[in-house]
């Protein structure tokens, strides 16, 4: 039996092989329509040699019960990029060929079964796709092993480049693989003495081989257009780009894994799922979850199914030679490797009954306060570094926090008093947040990948410009409803602002997409004299955009729309006033009345009828007034800002940070 310790190839070197972005984007879309499209998205899957044998070590049915970790998966694949893709796509061309004629000469000959052919044949050259800086010193066909019962596809692989006179009584799939290869890869081939006896012991002959040979050339060259691996498509990006873009999939990966964490119930789920996330990102398939027992000591808890033997051992919290007190002492994981000098005798004992050569100790917090420590079997170097995986462990340990830490059980709650119906729970809110931040950071990110691609152009990068501002308005909103919620939010921090400034910054932004195509000329008369104002510009500018929205949504043929702004006195103080003014058909008396009341609108949709009251709440926030005078030419919005803003949080110039 091979020596666990001699054996440097680790499934979990997969994660680290190159995949093809093409596949990988394909992939993407096909999950994202669902069970509909899974045959197509197996299909697709097939076409890339690290992500097909990936997907073929993880349990049947994988990616029906846990769609968002599959969807991780596929983000934190790393793929071929820059100066690299070109030399991937000839790897890439050449594992394919010789897949497509060895699945042909399989079907043709009867003697092998056709999809152990493709699987061969694709993974041949496996070793092309290790990262440069982790290539093993092991057999890439030992990943193989176990794929079929008596090991043939491992030994295809591994002797796919033999002499086909050594292979002339070998297993009838390791002769087709060694023959597709030799006639891929080898210019006349077929004309050769000793490939035309291989296929004459196929009963193929040498035309027939010929012409399978040409139809899978004809393949190649289809699907290497398809996913963008041809040679006159592929092309080399900047490194800027290949940076964002690799931002940008890690971003949507911690996505990805906070749906795969959301609806845990239990600390025995939370952990089943942890296993299946430490399996399918890192490919670590052996670990073990240690914890503080009664009496101090390190124990096995059964939190993680692990060897049995495991619970015979008790490490003592003050052993400084195990990596398993060391990471607890030092918060921080430790790397433990077997064979190392002076390690503990009890961390090669674990490696043993784990049946692994190498362990990461990597601190936990559990559901109880406790801090434990998960063992996780032939991790790939440098893996405690990696962003995905400390998000991995926080997703993990905020799963395993209780809903509510001084909850009572149910049979002895109090009777809860009645909650009006749009009292929405806190931690709801919180969840709702949370939720909502992850996509707004996948966004920021996606904006600046974007502004790094289309290059110096002023207007895309002022349009750019925009989008990014809206996002940080909308994240800035985000944070403001669970600081709402607290009995005593802190004051936030106001700027000086220009409010002709916001006012030519939301029509500049609402041209192109409110204004133009709803047919409204729209006309600013901004006076000069007006001061900067120490205030929240978040605030004024989603209550002028409401404004707006509601006049455009008033002048269903078009119309004009003016924004004026202007210093007045009221009561013998100085005030800031904005008009906002349309030439819609006016609005009842009835209606004007109770304008600002959080009622259900008529226009339906998503009108939720709570704009103007919103708006009449943000400008009384900013020490103002908001009032309406409605005629049949037309609806005058007027807000009345003081000069000096009291009552609020002192002014700083900083603006706010990112979220």
């Amino acid at each position: 039996m091979r020596d666990l310790s001699n054996n440097l190839l680790k499934k979990s070197g997969l994660t680290a092989c190159l995949c093809a972005p093409g596949v990988v984007a394909e992939a993407l879309e096909l999950l994202m329509r669902g069970n509909a499209a899974q045959a197509e998205f197996a299909a697709c899957v097939r076409f890339d040699p690290v992500l097909a044998l990936r997907l073929q070590l993880l349990p049947a049915g994988f990616g029906l019960e846990h769609p968002d970790l599959l969807r991780a998966l596929l983000l934190a694949a790393p793929v071929a990029a820059g100066t690299a893709q070109a030399s991937y796509a000839v790897s890439w061309r050449q594992s394919v060929g010789v897949a497509h004629l060895a699945q042909a000469l399989a079907l043709r000959a009867g003697v092998a079964d056709a999809d152990a052919a493709w699987t061969a044949g694709l993974a041949h050259n496996l070793a092309d796709y290790f990262d440069p800086g982790m290539r093993p010193l092991a057999d890439a066909a030992d990943w193989l092993d176990g794929m079929d019962a008596d090991g043939w596809v491992a030994d295809a692989v591994r002797y796919h480049a033999e002499p086909l006179t050594r292979g002339r009584a070998a297993h009838p799939l390791v002769r087709i693989v060694q023959l597709a290869y030799q006639l891929v890869t080898r210019a006349d081939a077929v004309d050769s003495v000793d490939v035309r006896a291989a296929l004459a012991a196929l009963q193929i002959g040498a035309g027939e081989s010929a012409h399978l040979l040409a139809d899978s050339q004809v393949q190649v060259r289809q699907q290497a257009l398809r996913f963008g691996l041809a040679d006159a498509v592929v092309q080399a990006s900047g490194t800027g780009f290949d940076r964002l873009a690799r931002l940008y999939a890690g971003q949507a990966a911690q996505s990805a894994l906070h749906g795969h964490f959301r609806h845990t119930n239990g600390s025995g789920q939370v952990f089943s799922r942890l296993q299946d996330a430490l399996r399918a990102l890192f490919g670590i398939e052996h670990a073990c979850l240690f914890a503080p027992a009664a009496d101090g000591t390190l124990r096995l808890t059964a939190l993680i199914p692990a060897a049995s033997g495991l619970r015979a051992l008790a490490i003592p919290p003050d052993d400084g030679h195990s990596a398993l007190p060391r990471a607890l002492a030092r918060n921080a994981p430790q790397q433990f490797e077997r064979d190392e000098a002076d390690a503990a005798l009890v961390d090669e004992q674990i490696a043993r009954l784990l049946g692994v050569s190498n362990f990461l100790c990597q601190p936990l917090a559990l559901r109880d306060g406790q801090i434990g420590v998960l063992v996780a079997g032939d991790a790939v170097a440098g893996l405690s570094a990696s962003p995905l995986w400390r998000f991995l462990l926080a997703e993990c340990a905020e799963a395993l926090l209780p809903v509510s830490a001084a909850a009572p059980s149910p049979a002895m709650a109090a009777p809860a008093p009645a909650v009006p119906p749009d009292d929405i729970p806190r931690d709801r809110v919180r969840r709702a947040v949370h939720e909502v931040a992850n996509p707004l950071t996948i966004m920021r990110n996606y904006v600046n990948l974007l502004s790094d691609r289309l290059g110096e152009d002023s207007t895309v990068q002022r349009d750019l410009s925009i989008i990014s501002d809206e996002i940080e308005r909308v994240a800035r909103i985000v944070r403001g409803i669970t600081a709402a919620e607290e009995n005593a939010p802190p004051a936030t921090a106001l700027e000086l602002v220009s409010v002709n400034s916001v006012v030519s910054e939301l029509v500049r932004m609402a041209l192109g997409t409110l204004f133009t195509p709803n047919k409204v000329n729209v006309q600013i008369d901004l006076n000069p004299d007006v001061p900067p104002l120490p205030l929240q510009k978040d605030l004024l500018k989603q209550v002028l955009f409401n404004l707006a929205k509601n006049a455009v949504e008033a002048m269903n043929a078009g119309g004009h729309l003016k924004f004026t702004t202007r210093l007045v006195d009221v009561d013998g103080l100085r005030q800031i006033e904005i008009e906002v003014a349309d030439t819609g058909p006016g609005l009842p008396a009835a209606v004007v009345s109770r304008l600002f009341e959080p009622v259900a609108s008529e226009k339906g949709g998503d009108h939720a009828g709570l704009g103007l009251s919103i708006s009449r709440g943000l400008v009384e926030r900013m020490n103002g007034q908001l009032s309406c005078d409605s005629t049949p030419q037309g609806t005058h919005f007027l807000i009345r800002l003081p000069t000096l803003q009291q009552g609020q949080a002192p002014l700083m110039t900083t603006r706010y940070g990112p979220m």
